[in-house]
């Protein structure tokens, strides 16, 4: 514990690092500020809700009779040149089926969350602010894994260090005090952010209001549905589950990197090569798409940065974004299992090479 310790202490006192935190802190500040005329209209919305004592009638209810087959029925005519895509597709949407009539029982659509603002308004702090949280906190953790592992190159301090076995299990330690670094550093930054959110926007009655809620709904591909989800989400737990999975592909972030890292010797091929990982698995996502190759598309949405990049819907039917309930978590898990062997692959490997 004592080196996981000095190996934070030299994190959190490179001035480089603070002066990207308080950019990143300051550009979701600028985000949440061009908001005003969505935020007015939602605390509008909020403060008459709650002086007219709104309530909302079983017709409203728009999960009450709702077949999920109309929904399988368009995403199969357009996978329709991959008889496994389509099979997918057809499975998942047969799993929605319950929680559609599971949610018209509850009466989840009757809540009110924002009225009118509610889409809007979700897709902003969902989407757009929690987008960019996460992005800023998964290149935190690249920085300073990567920052870290080359550490005793940078300062020619590499030869003394691995001179012997105890010396090269220090990168063990210097892995863990990176990744613990990282997650405090996007808590503190999605704490930072949100804090100067939820001054602006008032939330106070919502919190316990479901996101299911008619107001609500999704778009993609331009066919519009109710915001099924695959749990029952109050927008209070819903906000703190994204922030947890968030937390998660940080990590799966940091080890990315660490593999980069004790892959090459240089830092800077490391950042280059895990760069080209990134963008490049996005590339071939958009391109299997558009060669219409969808078994080989639904396989690429397991990658972190498909999953970041679908931050908005996560832990709903998500629509052509995904062919599994409860993808983006599977995906986190599975990148996280993943990346930890290869992480101890690599550095088994670091302790038996030669430095030189």
């Amino acid at each position: 514990m004592g080196l996981t310790a000095y190996e934070m202490k030299k994190i959190f006192c490179i001035p480089a690092l603070w002066f990207f935190f308080v950019l990143s802190l300051l550009f979701n500040i600028l985000l949440i500020f061009g908001q005003g005329y969505e935020r007015d209209y939602f605390d509008q919305v909020r403060a008459w809700a709650e002086e007219s004592g709104f309530s909302a009638g079983e017709e409203n209810n728009v999960f009450a009779g709702y077949h999920t087959e109309k929904l399988a029925a368009f995403y199969s005519d357009i996978v329709k040149e991959s008889p496994v895509a389509v099979r997918w597709v057809e499975r998942k949407y047969a799993l929605l089926q319950p929680r559609a009539k599971h949610l018209a029982e509850s009466g989840a659509a009757l809540d009110f969350y924002a009225g009118d603002a509610t889409q809007e308004s979700h897709q902003f702090l969902f989407g757009s602010l929690m987008r960019a949280i996460l992005a800023e906190g998964s290149v935190c953790a690249m920085l300073v894994v990567l920052y870290l592992i080359g550490y005793e190159r940078m300062n020619r301090t590499i030869g003394q260090v691995c001179a012997s076995r105890t010396g090269r299990k220090l990168w063990g330690s210097k892995l863990a005090a990176a990744l613990l670094s990282a997650v405090m550093l996007y808590f503190l930054l999605a704490g930072g952010t949100l804090l100067v959110y939820f001054q602006m926007w008032d939330f106070r009655g919502a919190w316990q209001d479901s996101v299911s809620s008619r107001f609500n709904y999704l778009t993609d591909m331009l066919y519009t549905r109710p915001f099924f989800t695959w749990h029952d989400f109050t927008v209070g737990t819903y906000l703190a589950a994204v922030l947890l999975l968030g937390a998660a592909l940080v990590v799966v972030s940091g080890l990315m990197a660490a593999v980069c890292a004790m892959v090459f010797y240089n830092v800077y091929g490391a950042a280059l090569v895990l760069a080209l990982v990134l963008f490049g698995g996005v590339g071939l996502e958009s391109l299997f798409s558009q060669c219409r190759a969808w078994g080989l598309y639904f396989i690429t949405t397991l990658q972190p940065a498909s999953a970041w990049l679908s931050v908005n819907v996560w832990f709903t039917e998500s629509g052509i974004c995904t062919f599994l309930p409860w993808q983006e978590t599977i995906s986190a898990g599975v990148n996280l299992m993943a990346g930890s062997i290869m992480v101890v692959i690599s550095l088994r490997r670091f302790v038996r090479r030669d430095i030189v």
